[in-house]
């Protein structure tokens, strides 16, 4: 798994299919995005997660949310080794009344569950934590203003017991005018904080931390 920034990540499954999930447009001034996959998957229609220009190669585009009516489509797909599914939540605490829809998918890559929450704007019901299911490593945007706070951040994370969690969508010097916060409310709330040093890691689901851990990724 690689963080190319943001709420962009590539990911290759056993079987070598690779993922990438929300890619940002020119307006995120991370290094732009220039790879192959064979999926891509788009939380919602904003410039920030739903840009295909850096896509090369003919990936399969799952797209969380119906364009023309705005609410979250319930995606069952496979690719390969990878499955994906939808569920449903808002990019705001107001019911999307304020910044629309949200899609939060789950993904299997050959039995390692990632969870990948897009612009969550509220803690989740009974429901969702449901629906999302078992969780070994979590996505989650921790900045604020446009997505969770740190702090509700870290109550998300709790309800979905995830092995590993991965901050992603806060401050960092390449987005320094942006209005979010950095990590470290949400840092300052977990136990086992490790800073990975690099913007890439394997996954193996046997050697997932037996213990829940935060990891820190640099671009």
């Amino acid at each position: 798994m690689k963080w190319l920034g943001h709420s962009c990540f590539y990911l290759v499954s056993p079987k070598g299919i690779r993922v990438v999930t929300d890619p940002f447009g020119p307006g995120v001034h991370y290094p732009r995005i220039a790879v192959e996959c064979d999926a891509v998957t788009v939380s919602h229609e904003h410039s920030d997660h739903n840009d295909l220009a850096g896509i090369k190669g003919s990936p399969k585009v799952i797209r969380g949310l119906d364009k023309g009516k705005g609410a979250v489509r319930r995606v069952q797909e496979t690719v390969g080794d990878v499955t994906f599914r939808t569920v449903a939540s808002d990019h705001d605490g107001e019911g999307g009344a304020k910044r629309g829809k949200n899609a939060i998918f789950a993904m299997d890559l050959a039995g390692l569950k990632v969870v990948h929450l897009g612009d969550l704007g509220h803690e989740l019901g009974a429901q969702a934590i449901r629906e999302i299911g078992p969780c070994d490593v979590l996505l989650i945007p921790v900045g604020g203003f446009y997505t969770v706070d740190g702090k509700t951040a870290a109550r998300v994370a709790l309800s979905l017991s995830p092995r590993v969690v991965v901050p992603m969508h806060y401050k960092t010097h390449y987005i320094l005018s942006w209005p979010i916060s950095g990590p470290e409310d949400f840092l300052a709330s977990q136990e086992n904080v490790r800073n990975v040093g690099t913007d890439e890691v394997s996954l193996d689901k046997a050697a997932l931390p037996a213990k829940p851990e935060v990891w820190v990724f640099e671009v």
